[in-house]
């Protein structure tokens, strides 16, 4: 009989341990299958291959998800850093999980030192940590032809010169 209880005893403590240890059990990371690369303020548009009935964002204020149809949605964003996207169907499936990182704008870069027939004295580029992008948008660019220097509508008082730049 005593062999019996402290059987029962052992198992019971036993399987107490076996519950404690898989409640215990590290949580999985849920990871995006992919990443969408954005500018802050830069809008793209996605499409799916079956309908979306809700997304759901990890953190707020980075970015922005608007859903144009079942299957098209417009992603915006809004603010720098990385947020996990996971698109639902309508039964509560999970269609597909994306991150959507978002770039700062970046810092207005100037250089000066060049002859600028204008009031500014630097030309002016957007630069982030990965390079420098677009010029500064108060300088206009320079108009371009793909023409080779010549003359079209000669003599119609509607005349265009234009010559060929190499940048």
């Amino acid at each position: 009989m005593r062999i019996l209880l402290f059987g029962a005893i052992s198992a019971a403590i036993f399987a107490g341990n076996v519950g404690a240890a898989n409640a215990q059990a590290a949580p999985r990371e849920v990871i995006g299958a992919d990443t969408i690369d954005l500018r802050s303020g830069q809008t793209r548009t996605f499409t799916f291959d079956q309908p979306v009935s809700r997304f759901s964002l990890s953190a707020e204020g980075i970015a922005e998800i608007r859903p144009e149809t079942d299957r098209t949605f417009t992603v915006r964003a809004l603010g720098a850093g990385q947020v996990l996207m996971t698109a639902y169907a309508q039964d509560g499936h999970v269609v597909h999980r994306s991150y959507i990182s978002v770039a700062d704008a970046g810092r207005l870069v100037r250089v000066y030192g060049f002859d600028m027939k204008m009031t500014k004295d630097y030309v002016g580029f957007y630069c982030t940590d990965v390079g420098c992008g677009r010029a500064d948008p108060d300088i206009g660019p320079k108009p371009y032809s793909t023409a080779i220097s010549g003359t079209q509508g000669k003599g119609d008082g509607n005349s265009i010169t234009t010559t060929r730049e190499d940048r």
